[in-house]
């Protein structure tokens, strides 16, 4: 029966009148691939043009920037550019988006340079996936504007406006990216969790989140192995300085808890800091690996040249999951402010998928402030959930009300065996 469903849906498009091209159903929650996207020729002489050729798999929308909008999954579309310009494509499905990016040069034309007077802006810097097994890769995208100098570290360097590069961290580490030009400079950072699967028989702590609010550092602890784990000692790292410790009780199988670094003020330096949390400190507990141990997180605080300075909110879905209630089944979720500011009231959005592009929402959720940091759970009170769906997605700033830092990162789905 559950063969029929695909089936079904494209019978009931092609009744309806549909234009399917472009549109393409996925049930996965795989991101989407860009087989290719390039520009042919990338050279021509100004008043000529050129072609954009692309090929993407798994996408349930496509778009060009510079004006270009929503195309098809193939295609080729020409283009006259007056100037050196830089061609986008993002893909996206409920997994989330897979940009690529071409470029198109005008002979004898030097690229503009930046507006001056403002700042850089990361308009995003993330992963592909920020939880992997050791030995296994993840892909890091970003896009840059206003910028003279951009540069990833540990071991990346000196990188384009836009792009993306494969990295496979052998121990979890945070990636840090610099923009940078003559009015000052912009930092954004995402960490690469790396973990193994703890041996039989034995526990294995590991730190899975380390959160701000106001001047108190907490962070998630976690037993990923199978036999509990005695009590022991957390330490708290602030730019390579131990500043707190945390006492641990003991932990059963699988149990994970948000502990609270006791006594600690935390107060963000400038440009930023890095912290790292490591369980068992000193090696009390005989663990399946010892190597998991540290986790590191990083964050831009208030960045001030002369009279200028950014400081924004940065919403994120950290969580969904099914709570069944006198009324029927809702749909929960976890927003989280990962910002340096108050984001002030905003709109969520629940997204049931498949559905036909333009998707709109199931249902929204008015969401309170959230403090700078801070954590809240909310649930779409009005809805009831039936489960006619493959895959459940929430967006937060729905209506794009908030001014974030990182516009690209405000979505989550979660199949439906998986609520």
């Amino acid at each position: 029966m559950k063969k029929m469903v695909p089936l079904f849906l494209l019978a009931l498009l092609l009744i309806t009148g549909c234009d399917l091209s472009g549109v393409t159903v996925t049930t996965t929650s795989e991101l989407p691939l860009i087989n290719s996207f390039s520009a042919d020729p990338s050279t021509i002489s100004a008043g000529a043009s050129s072609s954009l050729n692309w090929t993407v798999r798994g996408a349930t929308t496509v778009s060009i920037d510079q004006g270009i909008g929503n195309v098809a999954l193939t295609g080729p579309r020409a283009v006259s550019p007056a100037a050196t310009t830089t061609y986008t494509l993002t893909a996206s499905n409920a997994a989330g988006s897979t940009t690529a990016t071409t470029q198109v040069i005008i002979s004898g034309a030097a690229p503009p340079p930046p507006a001056t007077g403002t700042l850089p802006v990361i308009n995003s810097f993330t992963a592909s996936s920020t939880s992997i097994i050791f030995g296994g890769s993840t892909t890091l995208t970003w896009s840059v504007s206003n910028a003279t100098s951009i540069t990833i570290d540990n071991g990346i360097g000196a990188v384009g406006s836009t792009g993306s590069v494969t990295v496979s961290p052998a121990t979890s580490t945070t990636y840090t990216l610099t923009a940078s030009n003559t009015t000052g400079l912009q930092i954004l950072s995402v960490t690469v969790l790396v973990s193994a699967a703890p041996a039989a028989g034995i526990p294995d702590l590991v730190i899975t989140d380390i959160v701000r609010s106001g001047d108190t550092i907490t962070y998630t602890i976690t037993n990923q192995g199978d036999a509990a784990a005695a009590p022991s000692i957390s330490t708290l790292k602030v730019d390579g300085v131990v500043v707190a410790n945390d006492n641990v009780g003991s932990m059963a199988p699988g149990e994970s808890r948000t502990e609270i670094f006791a006594g600690y003020a935390y107060s963000c330096s400038l440009p930023g800091d890095a912290l790292v949390a490591k369980a068992d400190n000193g090696g009390v507990v005989i663990e399946g690996s010892e190597a998991n141990n540290e986790y590191t997180k990083s964050w831009s605080c208030l960045v001030i040249v002369g009279p200028m300075f950014t400081l924004k909110p940065d919403l994120v879905i950290e969580d969904i999951w099914k709570v069944s209630e006198i009324t029927g089944d809702k749909i929960y979720y976890k927003i989280k402010n990962e910002g340096s500011v108050a984001s002030g009231t905003s709109t969520t959005a629940l997204y049931i998928y498949p559905c036909i592009v333009p998707c709109p929402p199931k249902a929204t959720d008015s969401v309170p402030s959230i403090a700078a940091g801070a954590s809240i759970t909310q649930k779409f009170a009005t809805y009831n959930y039936t489960g006619a769906g493959f895959s459940v997605g929430v967006k937060a700033d729905y209506d794009e009300a908030i001014d974030e830092s990182d516009d690209g990162n405000n979505s989550l789905s979660k199949p439906e065996a998986d609520l």
